[in-house]
């Protein structure tokens, strides 16, 4: 894209050849620079980064380059950035705020024997199930997790029952 410069002179100057040279030496100039500030924005995006720069960040990954299209080391790339971080409990609260709701779990960590208690105190249907498939994807394997549903319904009404007491004993020979 040409930079037309002499639109900006004053109608006098615009015939001088002077002027015009100088103006076109400035237009290749600025189109120079406009390039590079293009590849430099392009070279922001995994998606629109040139070769030189996926190779920089495939070093940076321990990615072997083994002949592969520009468009599939970039989609390597991007696999890689978007794998799961390193397990916090930070990142497990952010992920069960963002399913449960503020107030819909309490956590309590005892990080001297990895223990993990969560108790699920929303209603939400398959909760359970959301629990385990983010357990399943995030926690290390060395965290032992208990985890549980409660949930508490007041309900407007009387309620009549009726109760036994008995006694069991298991005695084993």
């Amino acid at each position: 894209m040409a930079v037309d410069l002499k639109i900006l002179l004053p109608e006098w100057f615009q015939n001088i050849v002077e002027f015009n040279e100088l103006l076109e030496t400035e237009a290749t100039e600025l189109e120079e620079a406009e390039d590079c500030i293009r590849s430099v924005r392009n070279n922001c995006y995994i998606q629109t980064a040139d070769e030189a720069t996926i190779l920089l960040l495939e070093k940076r990954f321990g990615i072997i380059y083994q002949g592969e299209s520009l468009e599939f080391r970039r989609s390597r790339i991007m696999q890689r950035y978007n794998t799961v971080v390193p397990f916090t409990i930070g990142f497990l609260k952010d992920r069960l705020t963002e399913l449960y709701g503020v107030d819909g779990y309490e956590v309590k960590v005892d990080g001297k024997n990895n223990l993990v208690d969560i108790i699920i105190t929303s209603d939400r249907y398959g909760a359970v199930d959301l629990l385990y498939n983010l357990l399943w994807d995030i926690l290390p394997a060395h965290i032992q997790i208990t985890a549980r549903q409660v949930n508490t319904k007041n309900m407007a009404g009387t309620l009549n029952l009726g109760a036994t007491v008995s006694g069991t004993k298991i005695i084993t020979i």
